[in-house]
Protein backbone atom coordinates (compact mmCIF):
# COMPACT_ATOMS: atom_id res chain seq x y z
CA UNK A 1 0.00 0.00 0.00
CA UNK A 2 0.74 3.38 -0.88
CA UNK A 3 1.48 6.20 2.20
CA UNK A 4 0.42 9.05 0.26
CA UNK A 5 3.54 10.93 1.33
CA UNK A 6 5.68 11.06 -1.81
CA UNK A 7 2.75 12.03 -4.40
CA UNK A 8 3.51 15.60 -5.42
CA UNK A 9 7.29 15.70 -3.74
CA UNK A 10 10.61 16.72 -6.39
CA UNK A 11 12.72 13.81 -5.10
CA UNK A 12 16.94 13.44 -6.12
CA UNK A 13 18.00 10.27 -7.10
CA UNK A 14 21.54 10.01 -7.13
CA UNK A 15 23.12 6.77 -8.95
CA UNK A 16 19.41 6.53 -10.32
CA UNK A 17 20.41 4.01 -13.26
CA UNK A 18 21.99 1.91 -10.78
CA UNK A 19 21.33 -1.26 -8.94
CA UNK A 20 19.76 0.15 -6.18
CA UNK A 21 19.26 4.05 -6.96
CA UNK A 22 16.86 2.28 -10.39
CA UNK A 23 14.70 0.86 -7.89
CA UNK A 24 14.49 3.93 -5.52
CA UNK A 25 13.21 5.98 -8.82
CA UNK A 26 10.36 3.57 -9.64
CA UNK A 27 8.99 3.25 -6.34
CA UNK A 28 8.89 7.48 -5.85
CA UNK A 29 7.46 7.72 -9.16
CA UNK A 30 5.00 4.89 -8.74
CA UNK A 31 4.25 7.20 -5.71
CA UNK A 32 3.50 9.87 -7.72
CA UNK A 33 7.08 12.01 -7.06
CA UNK A 34 8.76 13.77 -9.72
CA UNK A 35 12.31 12.51 -9.74
CA UNK A 36 15.66 14.08 -10.48
CA UNK A 37 17.48 11.22 -11.70
CA UNK A 38 21.55 12.11 -11.26
CA UNK A 39 23.83 9.65 -13.01
CA UNK A 40 27.30 9.15 -13.88
CA UNK A 41 27.59 6.19 -15.93
CA UNK A 42 25.00 5.56 -18.58
CA UNK A 43 23.29 2.09 -18.54
CA UNK A 44 21.37 1.77 -22.16
CA UNK A 45 19.30 -1.18 -20.81
CA UNK A 46 18.57 0.16 -17.47
CA UNK A 47 17.72 3.89 -18.80
CA UNK A 48 15.01 2.46 -21.43
CA UNK A 49 13.51 -0.06 -18.68
CA UNK A 50 13.41 2.53 -16.30
CA UNK A 51 11.40 5.20 -19.22
CA UNK A 52 9.31 2.57 -20.05
CA UNK A 53 7.75 2.15 -16.41
CA UNK A 54 8.47 5.59 -15.40
CA UNK A 55 7.17 7.90 -18.30
CA UNK A 56 7.47 11.80 -17.73
CA UNK A 57 7.63 11.54 -13.70
CA UNK A 58 11.92 11.04 -14.55
CA UNK A 59 14.56 13.28 -15.88
CA UNK A 60 17.46 11.85 -16.15
CA UNK A 61 20.94 14.30 -15.90
CA UNK A 62 24.40 13.05 -16.40
CA UNK A 63 26.32 14.71 -13.13
CA UNK A 64 30.09 13.98 -11.73
CA UNK A 65 29.04 14.21 -7.78
CA UNK A 66 32.97 14.20 -7.09
CA UNK A 67 32.98 17.61 -8.75
CA UNK A 68 31.02 20.40 -6.42
CA UNK A 69 30.38 22.84 -9.09
CA UNK A 70 28.42 20.33 -11.07
CA UNK A 71 26.38 18.45 -8.04
CA UNK A 72 25.76 22.70 -7.17
CA UNK A 73 24.49 23.24 -10.48
CA UNK A 74 22.07 19.84 -10.36
CA UNK A 75 20.79 21.36 -6.94
CA UNK A 76 20.55 25.21 -8.96
CA UNK A 77 19.22 23.96 -12.57
CA UNK A 78 17.19 21.12 -12.08
CA UNK A 79 14.06 22.06 -10.25
CA UNK A 80 12.81 25.06 -8.44
CA UNK A 81 12.39 23.23 -5.04
CA UNK A 82 13.77 19.49 -4.07
CA UNK A 83 12.08 17.96 -1.44
CA UNK A 84 14.05 15.51 -0.89
CA UNK A 85 17.22 13.66 -1.53
CA UNK A 86 18.09 9.84 -1.74
CA UNK A 87 21.57 9.07 -1.79
CA UNK A 88 22.31 6.17 -3.57
CA UNK A 89 25.61 6.95 -5.14
CA UNK A 90 28.80 5.36 -4.53
CA UNK A 91 32.18 3.40 -5.48
CA UNK A 92 31.35 -0.64 -5.08
CA UNK A 93 32.61 -4.04 -5.73
CA UNK A 94 33.08 -7.17 -4.68
CA UNK A 95 35.51 -7.90 -1.85
CA UNK A 96 38.63 -8.39 -3.96
CA UNK A 97 38.11 -5.14 -6.03
CA UNK A 98 37.80 -3.33 -2.35
CA UNK A 99 41.09 -4.25 -1.39
CA UNK A 100 43.01 -3.46 -4.73
CA UNK A 101 40.88 0.13 -4.80
CA UNK A 102 40.65 0.96 -0.98
CA UNK A 103 41.86 4.58 -1.45
CA UNK A 104 40.09 5.51 -4.39
CA UNK A 105 37.06 3.71 -3.26
CA UNK A 106 37.36 5.74 0.20
CA UNK A 107 37.69 9.51 -2.06
CA UNK A 108 35.28 9.07 -4.20
CA UNK A 109 32.52 8.35 -1.59
CA UNK A 110 33.67 10.96 1.32
CA UNK A 111 33.70 13.54 -1.27
CA UNK A 112 29.98 12.60 -3.45
CA UNK A 113 28.57 12.67 0.33
CA UNK A 114 30.23 15.84 1.21
CA UNK A 115 29.04 18.04 -1.59
CA UNK A 116 25.50 16.24 -1.41
CA UNK A 117 25.33 17.22 2.12
CA UNK A 118 26.65 20.88 1.61
CA UNK A 119 24.05 21.30 -1.10
CA UNK A 120 21.49 19.89 0.87
CA UNK A 121 21.69 22.49 3.09
CA UNK A 122 22.61 25.36 0.81
CA UNK A 123 19.30 24.75 -0.93
CA UNK A 124 17.37 23.84 2.10
CA UNK A 125 16.29 19.97 1.43
CA UNK A 126 13.66 18.96 3.94
CA UNK A 127 15.07 15.52 3.72
CA UNK A 128 18.45 13.34 3.16
CA UNK A 129 18.44 9.78 2.99
CA UNK A 130 21.66 8.55 3.27
CA UNK A 131 22.07 4.42 1.76
CA UNK A 132 24.87 3.05 4.60
CA UNK A 133 25.69 -0.02 5.25
CA UNK A 134 25.57 -2.76 7.73
CA UNK A 135 29.20 -2.96 7.46
CA UNK A 136 29.74 -0.05 9.42
CA UNK A 137 29.79 -2.20 12.54
CA UNK A 138 33.50 -2.85 11.93
CA UNK A 139 33.30 -6.15 14.54
CA UNK A 140 31.00 -8.50 13.52
CA UNK A 141 29.54 -10.30 16.27
CA UNK A 142 27.31 -13.27 17.00
CA UNK A 143 24.80 -11.08 18.58
CA UNK A 144 23.03 -8.75 16.47
CA UNK A 145 24.13 -5.48 16.28
CA UNK A 146 22.23 -2.55 17.52
CA UNK A 147 21.86 1.15 15.99
CA UNK A 148 23.95 2.66 18.92
CA UNK A 149 26.64 0.34 18.90
CA UNK A 150 28.30 2.24 15.67
CA UNK A 151 31.38 4.27 15.49
CA UNK A 152 30.14 6.32 18.42
CA UNK A 153 30.66 3.79 21.35
CA UNK A 154 33.25 1.73 19.79
CA UNK A 155 36.09 3.58 17.34
CA UNK A 156 37.44 0.81 15.11
CA UNK A 157 40.17 1.16 12.28
CA UNK A 158 39.98 -0.73 8.80
CA UNK A 159 42.23 -1.31 5.89
CA UNK A 160 38.51 -1.53 3.80
CA UNK A 161 38.03 2.13 2.22
CA UNK A 162 34.45 1.59 1.60
CA UNK A 163 33.71 0.55 4.77
CA UNK A 164 35.72 4.15 6.12
CA UNK A 165 33.81 5.97 3.64
CA UNK A 166 30.61 4.65 5.12
CA UNK A 167 31.52 5.11 8.42
CA UNK A 168 32.93 8.80 7.37
CA UNK A 169 29.96 9.55 5.29
CA UNK A 170 27.56 8.88 8.31
CA UNK A 171 29.76 11.28 10.70
CA UNK A 172 29.41 13.73 8.02
CA UNK A 173 25.83 13.75 8.07
CA UNK A 174 25.53 13.60 12.21
CA UNK A 175 27.53 16.50 11.81
CA UNK A 176 25.32 18.56 9.27
CA UNK A 177 22.11 17.40 11.39
CA UNK A 178 23.70 19.06 14.69
CA UNK A 179 25.16 21.98 13.08
CA UNK A 180 22.28 23.03 10.09
CA UNK A 181 19.33 20.90 11.33
CA UNK A 182 19.23 19.07 8.47
CA UNK A 183 17.35 15.94 8.74
CA UNK A 184 19.32 13.45 7.13
CA UNK A 185 18.37 9.87 7.53
CA UNK A 186 21.07 6.86 7.50
CA UNK A 187 19.99 3.46 6.61
CA UNK A 188 21.86 0.45 7.15
CA UNK A 189 21.37 -2.54 5.23
CA UNK A 190 22.60 -5.79 4.96
CA UNK A 191 22.90 -7.69 1.80
CA UNK A 192 21.24 -6.39 -1.09
CA UNK A 193 20.18 -8.54 -4.19
CA UNK A 194 18.09 -8.07 -7.25
CA UNK A 195 17.13 -7.28 -10.50
CA UNK A 196 19.22 -4.91 -12.46
CA UNK A 197 22.11 -5.97 -10.04
CA UNK A 198 25.43 -6.26 -12.94
CA UNK A 199 27.15 -9.74 -12.95
CA UNK A 200 30.14 -9.06 -14.90
CA UNK A 201 33.41 -7.74 -14.57
CA UNK A 202 35.23 -7.67 -11.15
CA UNK A 203 33.11 -5.47 -9.04
CA UNK A 204 30.05 -8.52 -8.87
CA UNK A 205 28.71 -9.08 -6.00
CA UNK A 206 28.22 -12.80 -4.73
CA UNK A 207 24.43 -13.58 -6.31
CA UNK A 208 24.40 -12.19 -9.83
CA UNK A 209 28.35 -13.85 -9.47
CA UNK A 210 26.69 -17.22 -8.71
CA UNK A 211 23.58 -17.14 -11.18
CA UNK A 212 25.73 -16.15 -14.13
CA UNK A 213 28.54 -18.73 -13.46
CA UNK A 214 25.59 -21.53 -12.46
CA UNK A 215 23.76 -20.50 -15.65
CA UNK A 216 26.72 -20.96 -17.70
CA UNK A 217 27.07 -24.58 -16.37
CA UNK A 218 30.40 -23.35 -14.50
CA UNK A 219 31.11 -24.08 -10.65
CA UNK A 220 29.85 -21.61 -8.36
CA UNK A 221 33.37 -20.61 -6.64
CA UNK A 222 33.00 -20.03 -2.67
CA UNK A 223 35.98 -18.56 -0.77
CA UNK A 224 36.52 -20.24 2.41
CA UNK A 225 34.73 -23.32 3.54
CA UNK A 226 30.80 -22.17 3.16
CA UNK A 227 29.92 -21.90 6.29
CA UNK A 228 30.08 -18.27 7.03
CA UNK A 229 26.80 -17.00 7.05
CA UNK A 230 24.76 -13.75 5.53
CA UNK A 231 21.10 -12.56 5.62
CA UNK A 232 19.87 -10.81 2.24
CA UNK A 233 17.39 -8.06 1.63
CA UNK A 234 15.73 -8.03 -1.90
CA UNK A 235 16.08 -4.58 -3.00
CA UNK A 236 12.39 -4.53 -3.65
CA UNK A 237 12.02 -4.56 0.47
CA UNK A 238 15.20 -2.56 0.99
CA UNK A 239 13.54 0.46 -1.29
CA UNK A 240 10.19 0.18 1.08
CA UNK A 241 11.79 -0.04 4.18
CA UNK A 242 13.70 3.05 3.70
CA UNK A 243 11.01 5.21 2.58
CA UNK A 244 9.20 4.12 5.02
CA UNK A 245 11.53 5.46 7.38
CA UNK A 246 11.73 8.94 6.21
CA UNK A 247 7.99 8.43 6.02
CA UNK A 248 7.39 7.85 9.53
CA UNK A 249 10.95 9.91 10.70
CA UNK A 250 10.53 8.07 14.12
CA UNK A 251 14.14 6.86 14.11
CA UNK A 252 17.25 8.68 12.11
CA UNK A 253 19.49 5.29 12.08
CA UNK A 254 18.00 2.09 11.13
CA UNK A 255 19.53 -1.22 10.29
CA UNK A 256 17.37 -2.60 7.52
CA UNK A 257 17.82 -6.48 6.45
CA UNK A 258 15.71 -10.25 6.76
CA UNK A 259 15.89 -12.08 9.95
CA UNK A 260 16.84 -15.54 7.70
CA UNK A 261 20.08 -16.49 7.39
CA UNK A 262 21.80 -18.98 5.25
CA UNK A 263 25.39 -19.99 5.22
CA UNK A 264 27.07 -19.24 1.99
CA UNK A 265 27.13 -22.69 0.73
CA UNK A 266 23.42 -23.07 1.19
CA UNK A 267 23.06 -19.73 -0.73
CA UNK A 268 24.73 -21.30 -4.22
CA UNK A 269 22.40 -24.52 -3.90
CA UNK A 270 18.93 -22.04 -4.05
CA UNK A 271 21.16 -19.84 -6.75
CA UNK A 272 21.12 -23.49 -8.48
CA UNK A 273 17.23 -24.45 -7.63
CA UNK A 274 16.15 -21.05 -8.83
CA UNK A 275 17.27 -21.62 -11.89
CA UNK A 276 16.09 -25.32 -12.26
CA UNK A 277 19.80 -26.39 -12.86
CA UNK A 278 22.45 -28.96 -10.96
CA UNK A 279 23.70 -27.53 -8.08
CA UNK A 280 28.05 -27.31 -8.59
CA UNK A 281 30.09 -25.46 -5.81
CA UNK A 282 33.48 -25.27 -5.13
CA UNK A 283 34.69 -24.19 -2.11
CA UNK A 284 38.48 -22.60 -1.59
CA UNK A 285 39.43 -22.84 2.28
CA UNK A 286 42.96 -20.77 1.32
CA UNK A 287 40.86 -17.41 0.48
CA UNK A 288 39.41 -15.34 2.69
CA UNK A 289 35.76 -16.19 3.43
CA UNK A 290 35.02 -12.90 5.45
CA UNK A 291 33.15 -12.77 8.39
CA UNK A 292 31.88 -15.91 10.11
CA UNK A 293 28.58 -14.27 10.74
CA UNK A 294 26.66 -10.41 10.78
CA UNK A 295 23.36 -9.88 12.63
CA UNK A 296 21.29 -6.46 12.64
CA UNK A 297 18.93 -6.11 15.76
CA UNK A 298 15.81 -5.37 13.64
CA UNK A 299 13.92 -4.13 16.35
CA UNK A 300 13.60 -0.49 14.66
CA UNK A 301 12.94 -1.51 11.02
CA UNK A 302 10.09 -3.74 12.68
CA UNK A 303 8.29 -1.23 14.39
CA UNK A 304 8.08 1.31 10.42
CA UNK A 305 7.44 -0.99 8.44
CA UNK A 306 3.74 -2.48 7.80
CA UNK A 307 4.73 -5.34 5.50
CA UNK A 308 6.18 -8.39 5.23
CA UNK A 309 9.50 -9.15 3.39
CA UNK A 310 9.78 -11.30 1.02
CA UNK A 311 11.76 -14.91 1.46
CA UNK A 312 15.12 -15.51 0.30
CA UNK A 313 13.73 -18.46 -2.34
CA UNK A 314 11.22 -15.99 -3.79
CA UNK A 315 13.25 -12.79 -4.45
CA UNK A 316 16.02 -15.70 -6.29
CA UNK A 317 13.15 -16.49 -8.23
CA UNK A 318 12.04 -13.03 -8.93
CA UNK A 319 15.86 -12.33 -9.80
CA UNK A 320 16.40 -15.19 -12.42
CA UNK A 321 13.15 -13.96 -14.18
CA UNK A 322 14.96 -10.49 -14.84
CA UNK A 323 18.01 -12.26 -15.84
CA UNK A 324 16.15 -13.92 -18.23
CA UNK A 325 14.18 -11.28 -19.51
CA UNK A 326 16.99 -9.31 -19.91
CA UNK A 327 19.52 -11.49 -21.69
CA UNK A 328 21.97 -10.53 -19.73
CA UNK A 329 23.34 -13.87 -18.61
CA UNK A 330 23.08 -17.25 -21.08
CA UNK A 331 20.05 -18.74 -19.11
Amino acid sequence: MTSGHWAGRTVMVTGALGFIGSHFVERLAAEGATVLGLHRTDRPGIREELTARVGDRLRLARVDLGDGQETRAAFRYLAPHIDAVVHCAALDGNAQYKREHSAEILDANVRTTAHLLNCAREFEVDNVLLLSSSEVYCVPRSAPASEDEDVRRSPQYTENGYVLSKIFGEILADHHQRQFATRVFRIRPGNVYGPRDGAAGPRNRVIPSMIARAASGEEIEIWGDGSGTRSFIHVSDLVRCALRVVETGKYDVVNVGSAEEVSILELARLVAAALDVPSHVRTDPARPAGAAVRKLDLTRMCEVIDFELRSLREGLRDTVRWYRDQARTPL
